[in-house]
C-alpha cells in the first residue's frame, strides 16, 4: 500500500506546479495581448467611435474583449489559489517578462502578416498600341449652380474635345455622337462611396451635377439612374446622413435623388448593404431574389468573386454582370446597362495606402458569404471582379476634398480634409489611380508637410512593392488577362489637363488651348 502510493505522492507536486505555471503564462500573455490590442484600437480610432466598425478595429476589439473578459473569471479563481502571490515571486516576474517579449513579437508579426501575404502574379501588359487617356479638370468652382456642378460640365466638354462623347446620339455636338457613352434610354448605375460620413464619401455636389448631366441628354432622357453602394459592415443610414461631403454638408444622396424624382425622372437608390448576406443565383437560373452571386473560392485570390443582382425601385431587374433582365422574354440586355464609378480620392492608411477608382469596387463585392474579399484586395480580387462584370463605362474620381494625410484614412473628418477642387475621368481605372495619386494625392501630402519615406501601408505610386501598387498591379493582371485595356505604366498615360474658367453668367469660358 505504501509502495504503491509513493509515486503519486512524488508526482503530484510536479504536476501541480506545471498547471500553475501554464495558468500564469496563459493569463499574463492573454492580458498583455488584450492591452496591446486596446492601445492599437484607441490609437487607430482616435475620437471617432464610428471607426470601431472597420474590420481592423473590430479584430482588435475582439482581441481586447477576449483578453479582458474571459480571463477575469480565471483571475478570480486563480486568486483563491494564491496565483497573485505567485506572480509576485521571481519566477512569476520572469514569466511575465517572457510573455511581454513574446506578445510584442507576435503582435508585430501579426500586424505585418496581412501586408506580406501577397500573391505574386506574372506581369501582363495591354496591347503595344494601347494608351490610357486621363482627363483632369482643376480650379473647380466651389459653389454649385442650383443642381448643376459646373466642373462636371467642364469635364464632359474636355472629354468631348478629345473624341470621347458623353452622350450617345445621332445628333453630333461637342459632347454627343453615335459612339457616345450614355444613350437616352439607358439604365445608369452610379456607384458612389458612402461608407464614411463627412469628407470620407463621394461629394454629393458632384453626384447631383452628374445626374443633372445625364438627364439633360440631348435626345431627352427616358431611362433610369440608380445610385448604389455597399457599405459592408456599416449602415448607409438610408443614404441620408446629417454629415455629408458637399458645400452644404446637409445635402445627402437621398436629398439628391428625391430632388430629381420631384422633377419626374426615374432616379432611385439601391442599398446593396442590405442584400450583402443573401446568396442568390442569376435570374436565368430561375432565382428572382435580390442578393449576391458568389463564385467558387479561388486559391490564387484567397477569396471568392461576388457581384449584386437586384430590382430597382422602378421594377427593373439588374444583374451587374449580365445586364437588364426581361422576365417575359427570359433574356438579358447588357448594352443598355451603363456603370459610372464615382469614387473619392483619399489616403487609406488603415490597409491599402490609397482609395480611388479601383478600391471603390470594394463597395460592389460583398465581404460576407465567406468571400474574404477585403483581405483579397491585395491579390487583385477587384480586378478579377472587373474581369467578370467588365470595367465601368466611365470613372469620375472626386478630388474636390481629399484625405492628404498618409497617416490617416479612409475615414476623413471635416477638419482632416484638404480642398483640391479637382476632378479626374477616364475609362481605365488603373491609369486613373496611378495618375491621380502621383499628381494630386502625393503633392497634397507634401503640401501638408508630409515628406517621404511614406509610412506603411504605403501610398507611394513609384514603389512597386508599396501596398497601393501591390493591389493595383494585381488588379491590372486580371483586367488585362480578361481582354480589357489598362496600364500601370506612366509613359503610356496621356493626360489632358486644364483649369476651368467660369464667366459671370456661370458658364464655362476661357482658353481651351489645353484641349
Amino acid at each position: 500500500m505504501i509502495a504503491s502510493g509513493c509515486p503519486d505522492d512524488v508526482e503530484a507536486p510536479a504536476h501541480s506546479r506545471l498547471r500553475v505555471f501554464l495558468r500564469r503564462w496563459f493569463l499574463a500573455n492573454t492580458l498583455l495581448a488584450g492591452f496591446f490590442a486596446l492601445c492599437w484600437l484607441l490609437l487607430r480610432s482616435g475620437t471617432r467611435p464610428s471607426r470601431f466598425v472597420y474590420p481592423c478595429q473590430q479584430a482588435a476589439l475582439s482581441t481586447a474583449t477576449l483578453a479582458f473578459g474571459a480571463p477575469v473569471v480565471t483571475t478570480l479563481l486563480a486568486l483563491r489559489r494564491g496565483l497573485a502571490a505567485g506572480l509576485r515571486s521571481p519566477a512569476g516576474v520572469a514569466t511575465a517578462l517572457v510573455g511581454l517579449v513574446a506578445t510584442i513579437g507576435i503582435w508585430g508579426y501579426l500586424t505585418r502578416l496581412e501586408a506580406s501575404s501577397v500573391v505574386e502574379l506574372p506581369e501582363l501588359e495591354a496591347a503595344a498600341e494601347y494608351r490610357a487617356r486621363v482627363f483632369h479638370l482643376s480650379s473647380c468652382p466651389q459653389n454649385p449652380v442650383q443642381d448643376r456642378f459646373l466642373c462636371i460640365e467642364g469635364l464632359l466638354g474636355l472629354m468631348g474635345s478629345q473624341g470621347i462623347e458623353f452622350y450617345r446620339s445621332t445628333t453630333t455636338t461637342p459632347t454627343a455622337g453615335p459612339n457616345g457613352i450614355i444613350a437616352a434610354d439607358d439604365v445608369v448605375i452610379i456607384k458612389i462611396n458612402y461608407q464614411w460620413d463627412q469628407r470620407g464619401g463621394t461629394n454629393t455636389d458632384v453626384l447631383r451635377g452628374l445626374i443633372r448631366a445625364i438627364v439633360d441628354h440631348p435626345d431627352g432622357f427616358g431611362g433610369e439612374v440608380v445610385v448604389c453602394e455597399n457599405a459592408q459592415f456599416a449602415s448607409v443610414d438610408g443614404f441620408d446622413r446629417a454629415d455629408n461631403n458637399a458645400q452644404d454638408p446637409t445635402l445627402s444622396p437621398n436629398d439628391v435623388v428625391v430632388h430629381f424624382q420631384g422633377l419626374g425622372y426615374e432616379v432611385s437608390l439601391s442599398d446593396w448593404t442590405a442584400i450583402r448576406t443573401n446568396s442568390v443565383d442569376e435570374y436565368s437560373a430561375g432565382d428572382a431574389d435580390d442578393g449576391y452571386v458568389v463564385y467558387p473560392y479561388d486559391s490564387q485570390l484567397s477569396g471568392a468573386v461576388s457581384y449584386p443582382k437586384f430590382q430597382t425601385a422602378f421594377g427593373t431587374n439588374i444583374s451587374l454582370r449580365d445586364g437588364i433582365w426581361d422576365p417575359v422574354g427570359g433574356t438579358y440586355d447588357r448594352s443598355h446597362l451603363k456603370l459610372i464609378n464615382l469614387p473619392v480620392l483619399k489616403s487609406h492608411h488603415a490597409t491599402y495606402g490609397v482609395t480611388a477608382a479601383v478600391k471603390n469596387y470594394m463597395g460592389v463585392v460583398t465581404t460576407a458569404l465567406n468571400t474574404n474579399s477585403h483581405n483579397s484586395v491585395r491579390n487583385g480580387i477587384l480586378g478579377a471582379l472587373l474581369a467578370e462584370i467588365r470595367p465601368a463605362d466611365l470613372n469620375i474620381l472626386d478630388a474636390i476634398w481629399v484625405n492628404a494625410n498618409p497617416y490617416n484614412g479612409p475615414w476623413t473628418d471635416y477638419d482632416e480634409a484638404t480642398r483640391r477642387d479637382e476632378l479626374v475621368a477616364g475609362t481605365d481605372p488603373v491609369a486613373i489611380d496611378l495618375w491621380a495619386t502621383e499628381n494630386i494625392l502625393i503633392p497634397a501630402f507634401e503640401a501638408n508637410g508630409y515628406t517621404p519615406p511614406w509610412p506603411s501601408p504605403s501610398a507611394d505610386p513609384d514603389d512597386p512593392n508599396s501596398n497601393f501598387r501591390e493591389y493595383l498591379d494585381n488588379s491590372l493582371y486580371y483586367i488585362v488577362n480578361a481582354g480589357f485595356d489598362a496600364t500601370n505604366d506612366p509613359d503610356r498615360i496621356d493626360a489632358s489637363s486644364r483649369a476651368i474658367q467660369i464667366s459671370a453668367d456661370g458658364f464655362e469660358s476661357g482658353d481651351t488651348s489645353g484641349w
